[in-house]
C-alpha cells in the first residue's frame, strides 16, 4: 500500500515502486508539475506513460523541488511502475528535453533522505571571499531562516532549518559555494547567496546576518538568479543501478556544453579586458 503525493492509496498489485535518478538542466519550466504540462515531472511521467511503465502521472516522493532555471545532477522521484524500466529506453525518448534519468532501484518503501546538498556557481567579481566565509560559519546549525525564503503565506511551515555545513572554494572565474542541510525551504539557497555576495561586496557587514537569522527582526531578501544554482545530491542509502550507456551521454553532452562555453568566456574576458587607446 502506497501513499502518493496526493494522499490517494494506489491497490493496484500490478505496479511495484522504484526510485528514479533524475538530472536535467537549467532550461526546464521548474521540477513541479504545472498547469501547461512544461515541468520536469510532466515530461517524465508523459515519457513514462508513452511507453507503457504507468498509466498515472501520480509521483509518490521526490528528492528536492526545485525551480525554473535550476538544473541538478541529484534528484529523485519515487513512482509506481507496471515493470522494470530500461533506462537507455527512456533516455531515446526523453534526450532533447535537458533530462536523463541515470539509474534506478526497486524499493519497498520511501528512502529516508540523510542531506541535501546544493552548488551555487557565482562569478568571481573580485568579491571579499574571507567576509564570505565569515559569514557563512554564522549560517551553519539550526536557525530561524524566516528571512531567507519565501513567505509561508499558509503559515503551516516552520521557519526553522539546520545547516550541517557550507563549503567555499574560489578561483579566478567563479565562486564555488556547496551548502548542506537537512531540508531547505523555498528559494532559502537563492537567498543565502544574496546575503553572502552582500558581505563580499562590502554592502554589509557580518551583524546583517545576525539581524537576520533573529526571530523577532524581518527584512525581505532577493533571490540570487537560478541559474548558477544545481541540486547536486538528495543523499539517501539507495545504491543505484545505473545504465553506463545513458551516463556515457550524459557526460557527452555535458563536456560540448562545457566546450562551447569556455570559448564563450575566453572571447567575453578579452573583450571586457580589452583597453581602448
Amino acid at each position: 500500500m502506497v501513499i502518493d503525493g496526493n494522499n490517494s492509496i494506489n491497490h493496484n498489485k500490478n505496479y511495484e515502486m522504484y526510485i528514479l535518478r533524475v538530472c536535467y538542466d537549467s532550461n526546464n519550466g521548474g521540477f513541479q508539475s504545472q498547469k501547461d504540462g512544461s515541468g520536469i515531472c510532466d515530461i517524465i511521467m508523459d515519457t513514462l506513460i508513452s511507453l507503457d511503465y504507468t498509466d498515472s502521472k501520480k509521483i509518490i516522493y521526490y528528492g528536492g523541488r526545485t525551480d525554473k532555471g535550476v538544473s541538478s545532477i541529484g534528484n529523485f522521484i519515487v513512482v509506481n511502475l507496471k515493470k522494470e524500466p530500461i533506462l537507455s529506453h527512456i533516455y531515446s525518448k526523453i534526450k532533447d528535453n535537458g533530462i536523463w534519468i541515470v539509474g534506478y532501484k526497486k524499493i519497498n518503501q520511501i528512502p529516508k533522505v540523510k542531506y541535501r546538498h546544493y552548488r551555487y556557481i557565482l562569478y568571481n567579481d573580485n568579491y571579499n571571499i574571507e567576509k564570505i566565509k565569515e559569514g557563512a560559519k554564522l549560517l551553519i546549525g539550526t536557525h530561524s531562516f524566516h528571512n531567507l525564503s519565501k513567505k509561508d503565506r499558509s503559515k503551516n511551515k516552520s521557519p526553522i532549518r539546520t545547516i550541517y555545513d557550507i563549503k567555499i572554494k574560489h578561483n579566478d572565474f567563479y565562486i564555488t559555494i556547496d551548502i548542506f542541510g537537512e531540508s531547505f525551504l523555498w528559494n532559502m539557497v537563492r537567498k543565502i547567496i544574496t546575503v553572502l555576495t552582500y558581505l563580499g561586496e562590502g554592502k554589509k557587514d557580518i551583524d546583517y546576518i545576525k539581524k537576520l537569522l533573529d526571530t523577532n527582526y524581518k527584512e525581505g531578501v532577493p533571490n540570487a538568479p537560478p541559474e548558477g544554482l544545481i541540486l547536486m545530491d538528495a543523499k539517501t542509502d539507495i545504491e543505484y543501478t545505473y545504465d553506463n550507456y545513458v551516463l556515457r551521454k550524459f557526460k557527452e553532452e555535458w563536456k560540448k556544453r562545457l566546450i562551447n562555453n569556455t570559448l564563450s568566456l575566453g572571447v567575453s574576458k578579452s573583450i571586457v579586458d580589452y583597453k581602448f587607446k
